[in-house]
């Protein structure tokens, strides 16, 4: 996110005009006031946040754009986000950041200059909202919360701050520059033995073969591997050893390119293809439905109460840095990966295992969402990653991160390859168009972003070959389509999806599909069949339960097809949200389900339905109740529904869903 500067430093002698701001309600959060005028605010829920008053009308937002307040907190937050309500009632992120643990008094400023869209002028609604994340019974203190003009070490820092954002959009044009341009050399093959590499290719003139890893972005021409084999000329087929000294580093996850004696790039790069025999004999998994489940809890035993739904699929939630350190921690487990030592958390292993086995064991189809914490500790999340997003793009900037996600992805693909214990499909990360929330890596071009995640995709896909032969990953986006969701950190769907294929075709394509999102178009408004922003046309701004069938017919078309198929599609997160609990609302979120599953059917492309969720979370989801069990754990009209589903037992509720789609028509 091109969003905030942070300072520490005391301003400059220069006395600037200073506009303040009071306090105004709190959430999930202590307050008390202190006698220095100050404020003591205690965490105690899982979502704090807090506003200020009116923000009064001299506030102008072209020049006044350095928020700041002065602060104690002995702990640190992790992330403070700053938003603004304009003056048409909506909110907009106006900048983001960690604040650094304080045992006396400090100043804090946050930039609000690049806020998108840019702030109004206040009227009598406008405030600001700062929301903190960090844990419960925790806190800070502030005081003198106000607003002013940039100080001259702050013009600075903005000067800099668009000097790297400039070096951004070269690099991310340099991206696309490479991906579009035609090589005199190519590369038609790469075959992974159990002990060999076999690369097959052409060029005219002598040229050099070049080993790419996993830190290296294709474009790259300063790549310090060594060069594998020295002049090769027309057409060649060499095989390398896959194990490469001293470590034995596998070279599965590797690229190949050819290159000038000059070092200038002479080819596209390409991934190896896993070769027959690598990978265990595991069958392809199949299902006789679509139904499943996301947000599944921790299942002990065969007997859960989510079996009697009747579910084909469900999702698990993998985070992986929470699985392997690349230090010591109390009671993980030490582990050697291609001569370095990891800490392994054998009780986090353990609980995915008895959930995935008891799944298995009910002939569920098991999904695994890949998500990597933004905490700041780790080395596996992306170093450009702002503290505003829950989730990161993995490190795969440095060798050390990139090691660590690859060590942990080995440990995963190892033991979730046997029949009793498998998971077949893989999401990787979260809601990528989404990506200053749950996929961060900082405010990145397009072209950029989407090479590092075309590459997490890859090798995670290498990973998992590696262990089942049927193994595929999947993009994860949200119901955004043609319209890009508001906020900094977003893009849009329709351009990232044809950016994604063609970075996939160009390096050797391979089996990737779509997990989609499909909500209806307002998350609180269960009355999808009344979502108006949606076409069935590829320029809707939005897919939804109205108008899915977008996205089979989109990925039907030939250029997305891989090897003249299309691209497999899971619906890996979606519900409706029942506004209350009274019976009328939790008709309409059985209406949604039910009218949504009539058609769901006939576009069989669609593997599999993952119902978000199993339980309301009103508390961590923002007041939505998408479960169809309460918090309580009682079941909800939806639980009976999904469980009739694909049964004899759909007649009386598909007569409710008709009555309440009729009695609700659009405005």
């Amino acid at each position: 996110m091109r969003i905030l500067f942070l300072t520490l430093l005391i301003c400059s002698s220069s006395v600037l005009a200073e506009i303040p701001l009071q306090m105004g309600p709190v959430s999930q959060l202590e307050m008390k006031k202190l006698p220095n005028g100050a404020v003591d605010l205690s965490i105690t829920g899982v979502n704090p946040h807090f506003w200020t008053s009116v923000v009064p009308e001299s506030f102008d937002p072209e020049k006044d754009t350095i928020l700041t307040f002065d602060y104690f907190s002995p702990s640190g937050i992790s992330a403070f986000s700053v938003r603004y309500r304009q003056n048409d009632e909506s909110m907009v992120l106006a900048a983001t950041s960690p604040i650094p643990l304080a045992e006396t008094w400090q100043p804090i400023a946050f930039d609000l200059s690049e806020a998108e869209p840019a702030l109004t002028p206040p009227d009598d609604k406008s405030r600001f909202h700062f929301a903190l994340k960090y844990k419960p019974n925790t806190g800070l203190q502030i005081r003198n919360i106000r607003l002013r003009e940039p100080n001259e070490k702050e013009r600075i820092a903005v000067q800099e701050r668009e000097r790297i954002a400039a070096e951004k959009e070269a690099d991310a044009r340099a991206v696309l520059e490479y991906f579009r341009s035609d090589y005199p050399g190519q590369i038609d093959e790469v075959v992974v033995g159990k002990e060999n590499i076999t690369v097959r290719g052409f060029h005219e003139g002598l040229i050099e073969l070049r080993e790419l890893r996993e830190v290296h972005p294709s474009h790259v021409t300063d790549v310090p591997e060594a060069t594998i084999r020295k002049g090769l000329i027309g057409n060649f087929e060499i095989e390398i050893p896959r194990f490469a000294a001293p470590n034995k580093r596998d070279r599965a996850f590797s690229r190949w390119r050819l290159e000038t004696a000059g070092g200038e790039i002479a080819s596209l790069a390409r991934w190896g293809t896993i070769g027959e025999g690598v990978a265990k004999d595991l069958p392809e998994l199949k299902s006789n439905h679509q139904k499943g489940l996301g947000g599944i809890p921790l299942i002990t035993s065969p007997d859960h109460e989510i079996f009697e739904l009747g579910i084909g699929h469900a999702t698990v939630n993998f985070v992986v840095d929470a699985l392997l350190s690349d230090k010591p921690r109390p009671g993980n487990e030490k582990i050697m990966f291609e001569g370095r030592p990891y800490y392994m958390n054998r009780k986090f292993l353990q609980q995915r295992e008895m959930t995935v086995s008891n799944l298995c064991s009910q002939n569920v189809i098991v999904t695994a969402i890949l998500l990597v914490g933004n905490h700041g500790n780790s080395i596996m999340a992306h170093p450009e990653a702002e503290a505003r997003g829950t989730y990161a793009m993995p490190n795969l900037k440095n060798g050390e991160g990139a090691d660590l996600y690859r060590a942990a992805l080995h440990v995963i693909g190892n033991h979730f390859n046997q029949p009793e214990k498998r998971i077949v499909n893989w999401v990787i990360h979260n809601e990528v168009d989404q990506a200053g929330t749950w996929t961060n890596m900082g405010e990145q071009p397009l072209a950029r972003y989407l090479e590092t995640y075309h590459r997490s995709a890859r090798l995670v896909y290498q990973t998992m070959r590696l262990h089942d032969p049927n193994a595929r990953v999947f993009i994860s986006l949200t119901h955004h389509w043609a319209k890009r969701s508001l906020g900094a950190g977003t893009y849009t769907v329709n351009e990232m999806l044809p950016l994604f294929n063609e970075m996939g075709r160009a390096e050797g394509d391979y089996e990737w599909g779509v997990a989609y999102h499909p909500y209806p178009q307002s998350l609180r408004n269960p009355d999808h069949w009344n979502d108006s922003d949606v076409r069935t046309t590829f320029d809707t701004p939005y897919i939804t339960p109205k108008n899915f069938e977008v996205l089979p017919d989109y990925l039907a078309q030939d250029h997305y097809r891989y090897e003249g198929e299309p691209r497999g599609i899971l619906f890996s997160e979606q519900g409706w949200n029942s506004p209350t609990l009274s019976i009328e609302d939790q008709s309409r979120q059985l209406a949604g389900l039910v009218e949504f599953f009539r058609r769901l059917p006939e576009y069989p492309v669609i593997e599999a339905f993952h119902l978000h969720r199993y339980q309301d979370m009103p508390d961590r989801e923002g007041g939505l109740r998408l479960g169809i069990i309460d918090e309580h754990g009682n079941r909800k009209l939806a639980w009976h529904a999904y469980e009739a589903i694909e049964t004899d037992a759909m007649g009386p509720f598909e007569a409710m869903a008709d009555q309440v789609i009729e009695s609700r028509p659009a405005e």
